[in-house]
């Protein structure tokens, strides 16, 4: 049997998702009917950025689009300014093709529909989160067992050690006592570092901003790194203090993996915030790491990965073994169900 002629130029033309072809500087070549009724934007028209790409930090040569940059995600769900500026949620995905040695895009957008998949998604989410939130149940209570017992045990001997330090007269047993203290020393920071990173009272008392300024100070104390830390948003209370939480840890295992697996001694952060979104960067000086083979076994960034879902955003790894590594991604800062709107001017 014999297609008619054009058949499958139709079935494009009439398919469900919008369809873009644009070239390397987003100057759209093609819309389909369904991308036209979706974004109102014309054959010639520059496709805009979406609100996440739009506040990246990039290298000089770096693709902007998350979509178009090397080993890019798949799909991806963010908002773009269609007709008269009003920005709309779509998942998009971006296909890179070359013609006449020139490099083309197809974009496909769609907008998020619920579904099977999507609900089974939202559950296992909540077993995560449920999860996690057993985790930290258990972190607080491993730091007051820390804190309390182990602690000042250690505190007890050290103390004992101390005070029998006037009567030996022995050099050789002067030396090995100095040494016995300097490492109860060392243990009771040790002790301390462990059980300030667990706990996450810091969060609860101070707030997200302040218990991030006062995690750089101990981050660089502790891991004795240079951190240059700017947070461009007067936001104040738009998380609730277990989302907080899960933020926090998102950017502390951020930078702990580059201390700990990267060997890094430099890094950055910046956090900011648009419209509904807070927005994320880490960068480090460190080896890098290759992010297929960490993703699928890396614990840390599984986690990472888990919170910024569950805070309804992204997350993005740019790395190379011999580095560096850049961090990425965003959360919503949008209030539950059911909780009064956020005004613009608060967040």
């Amino acid at each position: 049997m014999k297609l008619p002629e054009h058949f499958f130029e139709e079935i494009i033309h009439n398919a469900p998702n919008g369809i873009i072809i644009m070239d390397k500087d987003r100057t759209i070549y093609y819309m389909n009917e369904s991308a036209k009724l979706m974004c109102g934007w014309k054959i010639g028209d520059s496709v805009p950025y979406c609100s996440y790409c739009k506040q990246r930090e990039i290298e000089e040569g770096e693709n902007r689009c998350i979509l178009a940059v090397e080993d890019p995600v798949p799909f991806f769900h963010s908002h773009m300014a269609v007709y008269s500026g009003i920005e709309e949620e779509f998942e998009m995905t971006l296909k890179k093709m070359n013609s006449n040695n020139e490099d083309y895009y197809i974009l496909q957008l769609r907008k998020p529909i619920e579904n099977e998949i999507s609900k089974k998604a939202k559950f296992n989410e909540l077993l995560v989160q449920e999860t996690m939130l057993a985790q930290e149940a258990e972190r607080r209570k491993i730091a007051r067992e820390l804190h309390d017992h182990i602690g000042q045990s250690v505190y007890s001997i050290f103390l004992g050690l101390e005070g029998i330090k006037p009567y030996v007269n022995n050099k050789a047993y002067e030396s090995h006592l100095a040494k016995m203290i300097t490492g109860m020393e060392k243990t009771l920071n040790d002790i301390k570092c462990l059980s300030k990173n667990l706990r996450s009272e810091t969060v609860d008392h101070l707030g997200l901003k302040d218990a991030l300024y006062e995690a750089v100070r101990d981050w660089e104390e502790l891991y004795q790194i240079d951190i240059q830390f700017i947070m461009d948003t007067k936001i104040n209370d738009c998380f609730d203090r277990e989302k907080e939480l899960h933020f926090f840890r998102i950017i502390q295992e951020g930078v702990n993996n580059a201390v700990r697996h990267g060997n890094a001694t430099s890094v950055s952060i910046h956090i900011k915030s648009s419209n509904q979104y807070l927005y994320f960067h880490i960068h480090d000086n460190g080896d890098g790491f290759d992010v297929e083979t960490k993703k699928s076994n890396g614990l840390g960034l599984k986690h990472m990965f888990e919170r910024s879902k569950m805070l309804g955003g992204a997350i993005k790894w740019i790395s190379k073994k011999g580095g560096p590594t850049k961090v990425e991604g965003f959360v919503s800062i949008n209030k539950n169900e059911g909780d009064d709107e956020y005004e613009s001017a608060d967040c």
